[in-house]
């Protein structure tokens, strides 16, 4: 690297490591470190070249001034792990040090046979470390500690050179033993020293790939391979160095990369999806950006762009939502934002690089669906903020000119994320947000019913939505519900959102929705109370979406709050009357083997019977007669409906002699070929009938009659078959 780009590395990583605790005085230890020089060892031989002298005054540098930092501020796994724990003091002896010393370089060993690099290499990983634990050489130091001046204990100091010498595969470790999912600044902290080691051994790869560049040039793989990946294949066709990199490299989630416009052979983080997801799940969501950085950058080689047009508004709209969201730190945030603003005005700006205009001005087609995906990122999004009035002066002119874009400048999109940060941007997008309250209302409850049928009577005079300004949603959805008892779908249809009634095919017609209407339960059936929560309401656009949730029953109704500041019907689906479920005719041994799957759930002790609602009549069936031939009593019982009007005996009764109650006519395989089923209307007792008709083998058994009824019940954990079902 040249010398501005090392300045403004080390610029940048200074303020990455600025963490000074106030019972620490820097200016006294550097003082007392120059006045006792401590003897460097391994002095790297001149022929090691430029690229070696940068990388160790860079570790150098960054390592003194991480020493400030690294007093009173530990590594948050190791703090996660000893939170509960007292530290103890240890008297400040010279053999107690010795231990510690040659306790630290064992386990220094350890980490560089880990890797298999050679000292010249590994010393510029360890340089943290090492710096670390060169405070307990340092007699000023020593001495503060001894007088109570510093207050860090010896072993805390060592811990922390320990953790400073773990490898990447050992941070993972240690992350999937103590999760940070719900630790927001855990995990941004540990990102950063995750990525710094990364990105330390990247460039440590890169440098013994550039030393053994006459090997890999001369390592020949076919045309149509890339050499990256066969090279990871190897086992030893390359000097011993870069061999053992290549061995151990993928365990520290680090892969040889074929650079896209050089060939150049060279290592980035592992794109692997259970690397990323190893990462993705133990870490809080905010930071789920700087996860795809780390997978991703450099985004750009040179001033070219790496990936494919159609990604980046994807790529965007991710990087965005982390920079909203998450806690601002100085080492990962300015790089997230650096990326972001880059990426952003590259592709609407373009350089002399990127052309993003043809000949003739216009706009080049790539770019015109670029943009109008970065326009449809989000509904208080700093991209859609941005975008939109430039994409809609765009489409007016043909893509040739916009206003908004002459006068975009490069910080725009960095002034719309600080308006998002700051809770505003909304505001500057859409105005004043309307004022929701919460609202909870008990059932039964005949007062709200008498509002709801007065409401409903003025709606359904003309379908004037305004009749409904100022109803809460749920009286909106009582009226739905209420026209639906009345067996009313013109006055649902509309009662619906104009977004719900399209399809794939079109705008559904009125006459459409009417002809194809079911009858179904109410939404309000068995619930003790319904509730509206303010704080579920979120923007789409210029509407607004919420849901109703049910105590009493496990369902949820979204709404819609229109531009005119009135609630709709989003999605009313309501479960149909068993009445109108039907099965066409199918072979009943197809019949038993879709039972033999419902009853081998059922057959689990732990199974919870509710899932069973959304299972057809015909595959109860099938799990009853797959019981039946299983002799598995236990599960047929289950099967039986035992609501109002059963007849069914005590369950211990039944198992004593079961063949008693449960076949009649007898079952014998083959006595049926096809089974059918129809629903029917609601009886006395106010439950749902149904019939299971079986076609009979008369065949093989002459004596039965060509079909038999088998009866079935409606519950709400789902169909049951009758208790004697033939009678």
């Amino acid at each position: 690297m040249d010398n501005d780009q090392f300045e403004k590395r080390m610029d940048f990583l200074k303020k990455s490591y600025d963490r000074v605790p106030s019972s620490f005085d820097p200016n006294e230890v550097f003082k007392k470190i120059d006045e006792e020089k401590v003897p460097q060892s391994n002095k790297q031989k001149s022929s090691n070249g430029g690229f070696r002298q940068h990388l160790t005054i860079w570790a150098m540098g960054i390592a003194s001034i991480f020493i400030i930092g690294i007093i009173g501020a530990g590594y948050v796994l190791d703090q996660k792990q000893k939170s509960d724990e007292e530290v103890i003091q240890t008297p400040v002896t010279d053999e107690y040090i010795e231990s510690l010393l040659k306790q630290y370089e064992e386990e220094r060993e350890k980490r560089r046979e880990m890797v298999k690099l050679d000292e010249v290499f590994f010393k510029h990983y360890a340089s943290f470390a090492d710096s670390t634990i060169n405070l307990l050489k340092n007699e000023s130091y020593l001495e503060m500690v001894s007088e109570g001046t510093e207050k860090t204990p010896l072993e805390e100091t060592y811990n922390r050179a320990i953790e400073e010498l773990k490898l990447p595969s050992e941070m993972l470790k240690d992350l999937k033993a103590n999760s940070l999912n719900n630790d927001e600044q855990g995990s941004i902290t540990f990102l950063g020293e995750y990525r710094r080691k990364i990105q330390m051994l990247i460039e440590i790869y890169d440098q013994i790939l550039k030393e053994n560049k006459e090997a890999i040039d001369a390592y020949e793989v076919g045309p149509h391979v890339d050499k990256a990946e066969i090279m990871l294949l190897s086992t030893k066709s390359f000097p011993e160095q870069l061999q053992n990199i290549i061995g151990t490299m993928r365990d520290q989630s680090i892969r040889l990369h074929t650079e896209k416009y050089s060939g150049e052979i060279r290592t980035r983080h592992n794109n692997y999806y259970f690397y990323y997801s190893d990462l993705a799940f133990n870490l809080h969501h905010h930071t789920d950006a700087y996860i795809q950085m780390m997978v991703e950058e450099p985004y750009m080689y040179g001033p070219i762009l790496q990936y494919p047009l159609n990604e980046m508004a994807y790529k965007l709209g991710r990087m965005e939502q982390t920079l909203i969201n998450v806690e601002q730190d100085h080492s990962l945030y300015p790089v997230l934002e650096s990326y972001y603003l880059t990426i952003f005005n590259d592709l609407v700006k373009g350089s002399e690089y990127t052309k993003i205009f043809d000949e003739d001005g216009i706009l080049l087609p790539d770019y015109q669906d670029v943009w109008r995906g970065m326009a449809a990122t989000g509904d208080v999004s700093p991209l859609t903020y941005v975008m939109q009035p430039i994409v809609k002066e765009m489409e007016a002119s043909g893509w040739r000119e916009s206003e908004s874009w002459n006068s975009l400048s490069y910080d725009a999109l960095k002034d719309a994320i600080t308006l998002a940060r700051e809770g505003q941007l909304e505001y500057y997008m859409y105005g004043e947000r309307p004022d929701f309250k919460s609202e909870t209302i008990q059932f039964p409850n005949e007062s709200f019913w008498n509002e709801v049928y007065a409401l409903y009577e003025d709606f359904k005079k003309s379908y004037d939505k305004s009749v409904l300004k100022g109803a809460s949603p749920i009286h909106v959805l009582g009226i739905f519900d209420y026209a639906n008892e009345m067996d009313d779908p013109e006055t649902m249809y509309h009662l619906y959102s104009e977004s719900v009634m399209y399809s794939n095919y079109g705008e559904i017609e009125l006459d459409d929705y009417v002809q194809n209407w079911r009858k179904g339960f109410s939404h309000f059936r068995n619930a003790t109370e319904v509730r509206f929560d303010q704080n579920t309401v979120y923007r789409e656009g210029l509407k607004f979406r919420s849901h109703l949730s049910f105590t009493g029953s496990d369902r949820e109704v979204q709404m819609i709050f229109n531009e005119e500041g009135i609630w709709e019907v989003y999605s009313g689906f309501m479960e149909t009357l068993p009445s109108y479920q039907m099965s066409p005719e199918i072979g009943f041994r197809d019949l038993l083997n879709s039972g033999e799957y419902t009853h081998r759930s059922i057959n689990n002790p732990n199974y919870d019977m509710k899932y069973l609602n959304g299972i057809g009549a015909l595959d109860m069936v099938g799990a009853y007669f797959y019981a039946l031939s299983r002799g598995n009593y236990e599960v047929q019982y289950k099967l039986f409906f035992q609501g109002e009007g059963s007849e069914i005996v005590e369950k211990e009764t039944y198992l004593e002699n079961p063949e008693k109650y449960s076949q009649s006519p007898p079952y014998e395989d083959g006595m049926y070929v096809k089974a059918s089923f129809q629903g029917l209307e609601q009886d006395e007792n106010g439950n749902w009938p149904g019939v299971a008709t079986l076609t009979v083998d008369t065949e093989l058994y002459p004596n039965l009659p060509s079909e038999m009824k088998l009866h079935m019940f409606w519950t709400e954990e789902g169909w049951r078959v009758k208790f004697n079902p033939f009678e």
